[in-house]
């Protein structure tokens, strides 16, 4: 992948992050508006909130901290795991197991790099819409790259299948 792909991919993951922060904010502010309301607050809609809300010094705050965030989750919310002594032909069926255990499936295989991506709509909605998992050949084992949550847990599950396989090559250790 070439930098200038890498950039928008970085940008694009950053806005993304940016609209489900606010769209978080704005959900919890609707529910207290409406499920816990105050006397300051009665007779107030959603967008008189808001804005009585932005206009503060902790608004503003609030603000730049939602960028903030938006702009360093693309470095701290993807990540590579490597698993060494793992390999498609050998344990083909523990990756495709471990996968389907966190609600992913098969999408795409180039030899070398397999890809794998959410099997429900409603899973992508949760993850995003980056619900794309990377699974690459590396010296001695494999690499995944992804979400980092997906791919921790993933490569956790993987790490417990690899440990159990020994007992199912070797009989009674």
């Amino acid at each position: 992948m070439n930098g200038e792909n890498k950039v928008l991919r970085y940008v694009l993951r950053a806005v993304k992050y940016l609209l489900f922060l606010c769209v978080l904010y704005v959900g919890l502010e609707w529910a207290m508006l409406t499920f816990a309301p105050s006397e300051a607050t009665a007779g107030y809609d959603i967008g008189m909130v808001l804005e009585a809300r932005w206009a503060t010094e902790r608004g503003k705050m609030l603000v730049v901290v939602f960028v903030l965030l938006a702009a360093f989750y693309p470095l701290f919310g993807f990540m590579k795991r490597r698993i060494d002594g793992c390999s498609f032909e050998r344990d083909g069926v523990r990756i495709d197991n471990a996968m389907r255990l966190y609600g992913f499936k098969l999408k795409e295989d180039r030899g070398a790099v397999k890809i794998y991506g959410a099997d429900s709509f409603m899973r992508r909605v949760t993850l995003m819409f980056e619900d794309k998992i990377e699974v690459y050949i590396v010296d001695g084992g494999i690499e995944m790259r992804g979400l980092r949550r997906s791919v921790a847990r993933i490569a956790y599950q993987l790490g417990v299948y690899m440990h159990n396989s020994r007992f199912e090559d070797n009989g009674n250790e």
